[in-house]
C-alpha cells in the first residue's frame, strides 16, 4: 500500500478514536464499514466511520490533504446522506473547508470538523500532555544451539539452517523464551541499565529436519539488557468545528515520530494507536514495553498495535550444531 494511502488509513482510525471518545464505546462505532445501499442491498457501500445508535446511522468520511476542501465535495456528502438514508452525515478534513463550502454544510446540515496545530507555547502550556516511552531487550553474544540425532550431526553448515528456522518462527520463539525467562526481574522498575546472562531451551512445535533428521532442541544463549527509548511528540493537533477557536475545542491528537503512533484526548480519556510501520531498533532488539504517562489520572479507552511483524528479533546469530542421543526433557 503506497505511504500516502497508509497515512489516509491512519488518519480515519483517528476520527474513529475520536467518535469512540465521543460516544464513550466502541460497540456503535466502526471504522472502514460496509452499509448495504438501501435501492440495492446486495450492493455495499464503504463508509470510513460509522456510528450506529439503535436503527440510526451516522455516516462520517474523511479527508487527508493539503488543501482545504470545497463545495463540491460537501454536495457529493449530501447526496450520499439521502443515498444511504443517514440521519446525519459528518465531514473531517485535515486541512479545513472553503468558506463556500461553510455555507453550503450549514444550509444543508452537513457537519464540518476540521483539525488545527496548536502553538508551541499552548503545547508548552497543555497540562495532559502525554510522554511514551519504548522499551526494548538488546542481545549481545548470542548462541543458537540446534541439538539434533547423531545420524544428522555434522552433515550440514549450521548457518543454513538459520533461515529455516527464522520462517517457521523457532528462532522468535527462542527469543519470546528468553524474554519469558527476563520477566520476573522486573526490569522496568529502576532505570538503572544492567546486563544478564540468560540461557533457554525449547523444543520446535513442527516437525523441523536438518539433513532428513529431526531437529529435538534449539537452545539460545547470550547476555541482555533492557533499553529505554523515549518516542517524541511531533505534532499536537486539536478536532473541532472550523470557526471553533483552537483554545475551545476539547479534543486533542498527539502525533509521534513513530509511524502513524497517536494519541487521542477527550478530557480525562485517551485513546492509543501504537504504528510499528518503521521502528528501527538495533540488531538483536527485542520489543518488549510501551508506558504511557501523564501528570494528570487518565482512563484508557483503547490500545492498538498496527504492523506487529516488526517486534521479530533480526540479526546475526552465532550458531552451533550439537548431537543428542537421547531426547531431552523440555524445560
Amino acid at each position: 500500500m503506497a505511504p500516502m494511502q497508509n497515512r489516509s488509513r491512519a488518519f480515519e482510525r483517528q476520527i474513529c478514536r475520536i467518535k469512540e471518545l465521543l460516544e464513550r464505546s466502541s460497540d456503535n462505532v466502526t471504522w472502514d464499514d460496509y452499509v448495504p445501499d438501501p435501492d440495492n442491498p446486495s450492493q455495499l457501500r464503504q463508509i470510513d466511520v460509522t456510528v450506529r445508535r439503535g436503527s440510526k446511522l451516522t455516516i462520517v468520511e474523511c479527508r487527508l490533504s493539503k488543501r482545504r476542501q470545497d463545495v463540491k465535495w460537501v454536495e457529493e456528502l449530501i447526496g450520499r446522506r439521502q443515498s444511504l438514508q443517514a440521519e446525519a452525515i459528518i465531514a473531517v478534513a485535515s486541512a479545513g473547508f472553503t468558506v463556500g463550502a461553510q455555507k453550503k454544510a450549514i444550509r444543508h446540515g452537513v457537519l464540518l470538523r476540521d483539525l488545527r496545530d496548536l502553538r508551541e507555547e499552548e503545547i508548552t502550556g497543555w497540562s495532559s500532555r502525554v510522554s511514551l516511552v519504548l522499551y526494548y531487550y538488546q542481545y549481545s553474544e548470542v548462541t543458537l544451539f540446534i541439538r539434533v540425532s547423531p545420524q544428522a550431526f555434522s552433515t550440514r553448515n549450521p548457518t543454513e539452517v538459520v533461515p529455516e528456522l527464522e520462517s517457521c518462527g523457532v528462532v522468535q520463539a527462542a527469543f519470546n523464551a528468553a524474554a519469558q525467562q527476563l520477566e520476573p526481574l522486573k526490569l522496568l522498575a529502576t532505570e538503572e541499565k544492567r546486563i544478564f546472562s540468560f540461557g533457554v531451551r525449547i523444543r520446535p512445535e513442527k516437525d523441523i529436519r536438518l539433513s532428513g533428521e529431526s531437529i529435538l532442541e534449539v537452545g539460545l544463549e547470550g547476555k541482555v539488557c533492557l533499553v529505554m527509548r523515549p518516542v517524541s511528540c511531533a505534532r499536537v493537533l486539536r478536532y473541532g468545528k472550523p470557526r471553533e477557536p483552537v483554545g475551545e475545542r476539547n479534543i486533542t491528537v498527539e502525533q509521534f515520530s513513530m509511524g502513524e503512533t497517536s494519541i487521542v484526548h477527550h478530557k480525562d480519556r485517551v485513546a492509543i494507536d501504537i504504528d510499528l510501520s518503521d521502528v528501527e531498533l538495533p540488531p538483536l532488539s527485542q520489543l518488549r514495553y510501551f508506558r504511557v504517562s501523564s501528570t494528570e489520572d487518565l482512563e484508557h479507552e483503547s490500545f492498538a498495535i498496527t504492523n506487529p511483524l516488526r517486534i521479530r528479533v533480526a540479526g546475526q546469530l552465532k550458531v552451533s550444531v550439537c548431537a543428542l542421543p537421547e531426547t531431552p526433557k523440555q524445560q
